[in-house]
């Protein structure tokens, strides 16, 4: 996405007048890396994890909003079954977070409330989130909280209760006064967490000696977000220029605690919820949580204060299909040339290192006609997505297998390598690859820079896992009330969990085995890297555990969501649609399993210390090379199409000479 995005405002309405041509080179025969879909059997949706949009995707939006209304297929393509983006996209409003408590799992389901706003709008630039912004909205909830406490319309027939309730309440709201009217400003002898300490420990005696699971989320929240605005008081996050990233070098439960926060809201359902969306365990072990303080409460806040229309937007297709080949279209449309089947091997430097001279490629197929682009997408329902297959009448020797152009773990049987020189082939590069990719393919670049060293040293990725599930009944059948609720904090590895619905319309089973449901569940996968790329059978050990692993998980865990799809004996197998009377592992191959372990698969993480050490899009340190991708320092330094598009919109501007944060809305850096 963050290559698409470079190529996306490069090639903007005059782009010829600056350069001769734009071309996007891409390894295997579908875009998007992480965020590609495809269609499989019975036109099933078939992504590479769960995708769900957070409605602050400000750029994200921007820059499908403006690929919608160029395209225009109200026009263009009548009879496509999505004309517009908000077609593609719909607001969700249902979450769930599933809570441990006494032994037992429950989900303890939301709602956000829809507000007005829409997000992308063009004639918005976006808002940024500072620490004082972020404050005040912190200090708002937290009196709001109080008021809440009192108004509480559960009456409480403990009197020792009651008494615990009235004294929070008025702590909190003293030291919300306290803050409001300047005490911030203190003697430099002064404490300057003293306003939250006693409100602190009110909660945490309260907590001791809580027993009714309701009252203790309401308790526990209420010290996470009280030791939050302890935390950004103290550490002096208001002054200091360097902003949420000052506190960048810390483990957030580490500085949650260190602020005062109750022991036991380091394992609340919303603290693990955050690190299982941003896959924040170290090496994939779910045991080792692991995300950067200051991250992990800029990202809270974007997400709860700045989301426009709805919390969560979901695709109503495969975002292959709703995101990726729009885009696709419109950059084809306007002039960019796309080489599929080119694996980039190496980038190599000249005699002086200060740019790039050439670029190594395998070219993985030959085309039946040379001089005829690869056309990618094919048409179902109208809608043009992206095959799980390379369409064999374009290209030469198509019997042999094709998937595993795709896999960097698979035997190479390139067309020839194709070997890319600077001032013949290219003038600039966009090097759009992913994290675990740069790693692979900048070994030069490594070799020559200390700073390229750190950063592949201390911006560390993570394998992931993930499966979907078509079931014949429908939610409410199999015990479910809240379609489309988006879930997590549950069970390791595949702790969140999805309803997708809205996407069955797309697809095309046969009426006798026709879902009425589908699931999308992920998490963390423990992959060593570096990969053993030679070790042919590595991929084959591991998607072998990812069945065991899934299989286990829906005998012993999925009841907690979909009780009636379980029987005394384990899952009820057999309510699998297209199974053909297959159970267990060999039911789950008849599904989608998506095993990614691939270095281009990985999640780049944000762990406690990496920050510093990730490089900008315009600070590669040579001449012709920018970088685009969420592992950059884009400003929003998090695994997210957000944080994709606003680096490859920031490598463009360095190409076109414009200022970093040129036309890029809400940028989160001081």
């Amino acid at each position: 996405m963050a290559g698409l995005s470079a190529a996306w405002r490069l090639s903007s309405p005059g782009w010829r007048d600056r350069f001769d041509s734009i071309t996007v080179y891409q390894r295997g025969w579908r875009l998007g890396g992480k965020g590609a879909s495809s269609r499989g059997v019975h036109d099933r949706i078939e992504e590479h994890g769960l995708h769900v949009w957070l409605g602050s995707y400000e750029n994200a939006f921007a820059l499908l909003r403006e690929c919608y209304a160029e395209i225009d297929r109200a026009t263009t393509d009548p009879d496509c079954p999505i004309l517009t983006w908000d077609q593609a996209l719909a607001p969700a409003d249902e979450l769930g977070m599933a809570d441990h408590w006494a032994g037992s799992w429950s989900v303890w389901p939301g709602r956000f409330s829809r507000n007005a706003d829409v997000p992308g709008e063009p004639d918005s630039d976006g808002r940024e989130l500072t620490v004082v912004g972020f404050l005040r909205r912190v200090l708002q909830l937290l009196s709001d909280f109080a008021a809440s406490l009192d108004a509480d319309d559960e009456p409480d027939t403990d009197p020792d209760s009651a008494a615990r309730v009235i004294r929070i309440s008025t702590l909190i709201g003293e030291s919300v006064r306290d803050v409001l009217s300047g005490l911030v400003q203190r003697p430099a002898s002064e404490s300057v967490g003293r306003p939250f300490d006693e409100p602190l420990q009110a909660l945490r005696d309260a907590l001791d000696h809580e027993r009714r699971p309701r009252h203790r989320r309401f308790w526990l929240l209420l010290s996470l977000v009280t030791a939050t605005a302890r935390g950004l008081i103290a550490d002096d996050l208001l002054t200091d220029p360097a902003g949420f990233r000052a506190i960048n070098d810390e483990e957030y439960r580490d500085w949650l605690r260190r602020h005062g926060a109750h022991p036991d809201v380091l394992d609340f359902a919303l603290v693990r919820g955050l690190y299982d969306m941003v896959f924040g365990y170290e090496d994939g072990d779910c045991t080792r949580p692991s995300f950067a303080a200051g991250l992990a409460v800029l990202l809270t806040g974007i997400a709860l204060f700045q989301y426009k229309g709805a919390f969560f937007w979901k695709m109503s297709a495969g975002m292959g299909d709703v995101v990726i080949a729009p885009i696709y279209q419109a950059l084809r449309a306007r002039g960019v040339r796309f080489e599929f089947f080119h694996r980039v091997d190496a980038l190599h430097l000249d005699a002086t290192r200060s740019r790039v001279e050439s670029i190594s490629m395998g070219r993985q197929v030959d085309l039946v006609d040379p001089r005829t682009p690869y056309d990618p997408l094919i048409r179902v329902g109208g809608l043009p997505v992206f095959p799980a297959a390379p369409l064999r009448d374009q290209i030469v020797d198509a019997d042999r297998p094709m998937r595993d152009l795709e896999s960097h773990f698979a035997e190479r049987s390139d067309a020839g390598q194709r070997i890319l020189r600077c001032g013949t082939d290219f003038d600039h590069v966009v090097l759009a690859a992913s994290a675990g990719m740069v790693e692979i393919i900048c070994g030069e670049l490594i070799a020559d820079r200390p700073e390229w060293r750190d950063m592949t040293h201390h911006v560390k990725t993570v394998a992931t896992q993930a499966f979907q599930l078509w079931l014949s009944p429908d939610e409410s059948s199999l015990g479910w009330f809240r379609p489309g609720v988006t879930t997590s904090g549950y069970v390791a590895p595949f702790d969140t969990w999805a309803s997708m619905p809205q996407t069955l319309w797309a697809e095309n089973w046969p009426a006798e085995d026709d879902p009425k449901t589908v699931a999308y569940f992920c998490g963390v996968f423990d992959a060593p890297w570096p990969p053993d790329v030679e070790d042919r059978e590595y991929l084959r050990r591991s998607r072998e555990r990812v069945l065991a692993t899934a299989a286990e998980y829906l005998d012993r865990h999925v009841a907690l969501y979909l009780p009636g799809a379980v029987h005394t004996d384990g899952f009820a197998w057999e309510m699998l649609c297209g199974t053909e009377g297959l159970r267990g592992t060999a039911a789950l191959e008849t599904q989608h399993v998506s095993v990614n372990i691939d270095p281009s698969d990985r999640y780049v993480q944000s762990v406690p210390g990496s920050d510093k050490y990730r490089l900008r899009p315009d600070e590669s340190g040579y001449d012709n090379l920018v970088l685009a991708g969420d592992w950059t320092d884009c400003g929003m330094n998090a695994g997210c199409i957000e944080a994709a598009v606003m680096s490859g919109l920031q490598a463009a501007n360095a190409l076109l000479g414009r200022s970093r944060f040129y036309r890029i809305r809400g940028f989160y850096l001081p």
